[in-house]
């Protein structure tokens, strides 16, 4: 089977649903991440208050007040909800080797970690004010350690939960227990322990906090495998009731913790699978190509984007006006959207040049030695 054919069977066999759930969590993030002002890590922060003269218009908008309930809204579940999607996404198909594993999860997870983080994350923030000379340096060491990580704490965590998961998954196996609940059970008093590990690695811990929402992402897409798709109907329903309960829930404070994680991550399951059937063509377009190849790009470059926004407008008088509440508003949502998938390409266009330039050296010492020989 050629490169070509071999593709076109992978897109066949596509969960585009899937492909929809990473869009909307990812957006998710951004909005998360749009409204705050003030946050402090253990080597920096920012502390910004809205200016005086700004615009009324930011406050009296029924747009920017929704997208700022959104923002809080989001928090309640999203971080929970992509290590459920990554549990999903690995039970598509049959899981590899322990070691196959661990080198694709350290290829995928933990070097873009250190690459992003030392390259791009850290020196932008610096130019956003986020560090100073010597916070700065601090961080870097902090860094490695996983004690300053910013927001990229997410992959040293979803690394070791899926390290931790596929052992316990490899001792199922050894015992001939192919029971995913097994699994989602041996999750669960982890997570309820996790604060007694004697030792922390690199976000180990943090890992270890969410991987009950992992397993459960497991055992979801277990199930789903094995049972009926709902029709669109019956998704529609499903959705407008969890939609009736959120709404209850802002009013009266109905659900615990848990169970907004579980009604917000479903919702959203079921919004990305209506979305899916409704929106079949979107996904055979370029664009859509281009945003789903580049959500990991988004995730990475985002949030050190949103301090450089937030300098400059929180040091100017920008916002005195109606366009300068919009425009703060659009850069710090759809402005670092486009800009990380910008990022995105030209990230990916200089690995194939540098791909390039070393065949093309290996190739020129492969004929030397050869013609010498």
């Amino acid at each position: 089977m050629n490169n070509s054919t071999k593709q076109t069977a992978e897109e066949k066999n596509r969960d585009v649903t899937y492909d929809w759930l990473r869009l909307i969590a990812t957006i998710f993030v951004i909005i998360g991440h749009s409204a705050y002002l003030s946050i402090h890590t253990t080597m920096g922060g920012v502390s910004y208050s809205l200016p005086e003269y700004t615009n009324s218009f930011y406050y009296n908008s029924h747009v920017l007040s929704f997208l700022r309930y959104l923002s809080s809204w989001v928090y309640t579940f999203h971080m929970p909800l992509f290590f459920i999607l990554s549990g999903c996404v690995l039970g598509l198909k049959p899981i590899g080797t322990f070691e196959k594993v661990t080198k694709s999860k350290i290829k995928r997870l933990l070097v873009p970690y250190f690459v992003c983080g030392w390259l791009f994350m850290l020196p932008v923030k610096l130019l956003g004010g986020f560090y100073n000379k010597e916070t700065f340096l601090l961080a870097m060491n902090g860094f490695l350690s996983g004690t300053d990580s910013g927001h990229l704490w997410f992959l040293p965590a979803l690394f070791w939960t899926f390290i931790v998961f596929i052992i316990l998954e490899k001792i199922c196996k050894r015992f001939k227990i192919n029971n995913p609940y097994v699994l989602l059970m041996l999750a669960g008093v982890i997570q309820l322990l996790y604060n007694r590990i004697p030792f922390d690695v690199l976000g180990f811990k943090i890992g270890m906090s969410y991987i009950f929402w992992f397993a459960l992402g497991f055992c979801f897409e277990h199930e789903k495998q094995k049972n009926i798709k709902w029709n669109l109907k019956k998704t529609t329903i499903a959705f407008l009731i969890l939609l009736v309960i959120e709404y209850l829930n802002k009013r009266y404070s109905l659900l615990n913790s848990f169970f907004l994680i579980l009604c917000g991550s479903f919702m959203t399951y079921l919004f990305a699978d209506i979305c899916s059937r409704l929106f079949k063509n979107v996904a055979k377009t370029k664009i859509w190509q281009i945003i789903v190849r580049n959500l990991f790009s988004i995730y990475l470059f985002h949030d050190p984007l949103e301090y450089i926004v937030l300098r400059v407008f929180m040091t100017s008088n920008y916002m005195s006006s109606v366009f300068g509440c919009i425009s703060y508003t659009l850069l710090r949502t759809l402005g670092v959207f486009i800009v990380s998938i910008i990022l995105g390409e030209l990230v990916r266009i200089m690995k194939r040049l540098i791909m390039s330039i070393i065949e093309n050296n290996n190739f020129t010492f492969s004929k030397a030695y050869k013609n010498k020989a």
